[in-house]
């Protein structure tokens, strides 16, 4: 049986396309307006993500997002709060109570007027549309997105922009609107191009593809929906079928005539796995469009348990605007079967329904069959017809002439700001050009003077270099004498530390000797005296030994074998303190001698201190020596696990005075970690960089 030269079956088909990619879009647009992120208070943000639950009710949600705002209440007004309170206002609208979403979006609109976030005052004015979406209020739908749209084109944001204007171009559909819907959606193709946005570009050749289908080219439609549908792929992670947009391209096989294509997509969307758990209201759709192709066809397969399905289907999920659909498809399909009776109760039935839920095309698709079914009723049927479709016709040209003045309205504050654009962009070129030039004509005359000041210069050049030359040669005389003078310096330096150290020190070490063997006399004060003269000699010998090594200059040149030296430094304290361990770790890829030589001798001694210091003071079992080059700066920790001390009450002896000052000279610093019973951290830096390598 073929529908084809009906155009009232035509229309049927058409609405069809429209109500499942509309209808699905829709879902898809309330997700568009994404929330703001959550910077308040942690209760308000648990109960404004609480009331996303899907298993709560309406009223529930409602109850939650109350306590937000009441919470939210107690701040100040700020961009804080303002972000927050578009959550509410965007949240509010699932709760389906038209009086608290209009009292949260004024509340966000107020606020965002008195602290001038553009940003959130497009943010309302979405909402706005999304609601009026909800109860259907087409012109206002219309409105608040074309205001949404003006706001986010001043402030530059094309991501919003171009969200809004694919939700446009959806409604400009609905209404009838295909021209200025095509304009929209072609408007946020562009944009989604420019940003890469393959998810959204597919949304929008999607909806492109149900414009010109509306218009009537089903062939480019088709191109769009496939353009769509490979775009989609390319998103998806596990290449799932997108059923959408399978649906729409066999919807407009389906209006081309082509039944057996229109019924391959329709059956491939009913073998997918899960599909009817899903979404069940969707499924029961596809089988209706599904068993109207195999009809179209004139299959003499029994089609009845397809519709049955299909309307239990909508009957379960309370789906009462898409059961007019299936009802009045199925009663076309009795009167198919010459079941006039079964068509005309099955017809009327689609009828109420359409009429309880506002379901036009439905209520037209069973308008007509009547007028062919029961001649009885025929002309009352018919006069029905007209008066809705006259209805019907007249609601949507004043929803276009409404929403023209409305883009129009929009279109001419956009041009404005192009043009205040423009013509603050001549200026900017205009004062660009006069700075340029003005920094020309003073450049000028900066180089006009230098070639004068230079002329007057040149005059007395070449007595500058006259005396240059001649104070070069003084200077050179002073550099070979104080070279001289270094020499001298150097050898009586030299000669002063062998005199100390092979004179002086051997001398000292002989008078400890014959002491020591006169220490064996049983005078017990005369034994006490020579140990104390003992030891104050050993501390002179130890002193001179130290001054002699200082005034070496090798020492000054450079400290070579450090690391040794430092290991011999730990193998002393290991042989005096066999009770504690020690520990020595340093990175050996590094040359450690390179360092100059005043960074190794102060480090030397300041490691002798803190070791000492550990010794005698902390008590420790272990004692742990790291070297380390940070950030261009050597790195020395030593620590232990003593029992440790207070930092607020630490001694400055003569020790801690020293090494305070060994680190101002390198420009060094260091750090003391300890506590009672935790032992004793000492760090110590040293910067390299003000320290030429060796």
């Amino acid at each position: 049986m073929n529908f084809q030269g009906n155009p009232i079956k035509l229309l049927a088909v058409l609405a069809v396309l429209f109500f499942y990619s509309c209808k699905e879009t829709k879902k898809e647009a309330f997700s568009e307006r994404s929330p703001s992120p959550s910077t308040k208070n942690d209760s308000i943000t648990r109960w404004i993500d609480s009331s996303l639950h899907n298993t709560l009710t309406p009223s529930e949600k409602q109850v939650l997002l109350s306590k937000a705002f009441d919470e939210l209440k107690k701040f100040p007004d700020d961009s804080s709060k303002m972000k927050q309170l578009s959550n509410i206002s965007y949240y509010s609208i699932q709760t389906e109570d038209s009086l608290f979403f209009r009292t949260m979006n004024k509340e966000a609109i107020q606020l965002s007027e008195k602290i001038n976030d553009s940003t959130a005052l497009g943010e309302a004015a979405w909402d706005l549309a999304l609601y009026f979406n909800t109860i259907n209020t087409k012109d206002s739908v219309l409105f608040y997105y074309n205001k949404a749209i003006t706001l986010f084109s001043a402030l530059k944001k094309q991501s919003k922009v171009s969200k809004l204007l694919l939700n446009l171009g959806i409604t400009q559909r609905e209404v009838g609107d295909y021209a200025g819907a095509e304009a929209s959606t072609i408007k946020a193709i562009a944009i989604f191009k420019a940003l890469d946005d393959k998810k959204r570009l597919s949304d929008a050749y999607n909806s492109l593809g149900a414009i010109t289908t509306s218009l009537g080219n089903h062939e480019q439609a088709i191109e769009f929906f496939e353009i769509a549908n490979t775009l989609m792929q390319e998103v998806s992670k596990n290449n799932d079928v997108n059923t959408q947009i399978i649906n729409n391209i066999g919807v407009a096989y389906k209006a081309l005539g082509q039944f057996k294509k229109a019924e391959q997509n329709f059956q491939k969307l009913v073998d997918l796995d899960s599909f009817k758990i899903k979404d069940p209201t969707f499924y029961a759709k596809i089988l209706t469009n599904l068993a109207s192709s195999k009809l179209e066809q004139g299959t003499s397969e029994n089609l009845s348990p397809l519709y049955q399905e299909a309307i239990a289907l909508q009957h379960e999920n309370n789906n009462v605007f898409s059961g007019a659909t299936a009802i009045s498809s199925y009663a076309i399909y009795l009167a198919y079967k010459k079941d006039t009776i079964a068509a005309v109760t099955h017809a009327l039935k689609a009828k109420k329904l359409a009429e309880t839920s506002e379901n036009t095309e439905s209520l037209l698709r069973s308008l007509d069959l009547l007028t062919k079914i029961d001649p009885k009723n025929a002309t009352a049927y018919a006069q029905e017809y007209f008066a809705v479709s006259t209805r019907l016709q007249e609601e949507e040209r004043q929803l276009r002439d409404k929403f023209a003045r409305v883009r129009f309205q929009t279109d001419q504050f956009i041009e404005k700001n192009e043009l205040l654009e423009a013509q603050n962009n001549l200026l900017a070129r205009e004062k660009q050009l006069w700075t340029a030039l003005a920094a020309v004509g003073f450049i000028g005359i900066i180089a006009i003077l230098i070639i004068v000041i230079q002329r007057i210069k040149n005059k007395s050049l070449k007595f500058e270099r006259e005396q240059q030359e001649a104070n070069q040669e003084i200077f050179n005389l002073l550099m070979t004498q104080q070279g001289k003078l270094t020499e001298g310096k150097k050898i009586a330096q030299e000669k002063i530390s062998q005199e100390l150290h092979d004179g002086i020190l051997n001398d000292i070490l002989g008078i400890r000797l014959i002491l020591s063997s006169l220490n064996k006399k049983n005078d017990e004060e005369a034994v006490k005296y020579r140990a104390e003269l003992i030891e104050q000699l050993a501390s002179v010998s130890e002193e001179i030994r130290t001054v002699s090594h200082e005034l070496n200059s090798s020492s000054h040149k450079k400290v070579y074998n450090f690391i040794e030296s430092v290991k011999s430094l730990v193998e002393k304290f290991k042989t005096a303190t066999q009770a504690i361990k020690y520990q020595f770790t340093y990175p050996k890829d590094y040359n450690w001698d390179a360092i100059d030589s005043d960074i190794k001798i102060n480090l030397y001694r300041i490691l002798q201190e803190s070791i000492q210091n550990a010794v005698k003071h902390a008590q420790p079992n272990h004692i742990f020596i790291n070297f380390d080059i940070l950030e261009n700066r050597v790195v020395a920790t030593i620590e232990d696990d003593g029992k440790g001390f207070d930092t607020k009450k630490l001694k400055k002896g003569i020790g801690v005075k020293n090494i305070a000052s060994r680190l101002k000279k390198l420009n060094g610093e260091w750090i003391i970690e300890s506590s009672l019973g935790k032992g004793t951290s000492t760090i110590i830096k040293i910067p390299l960089q003000n320290h030429k390598i060796a």
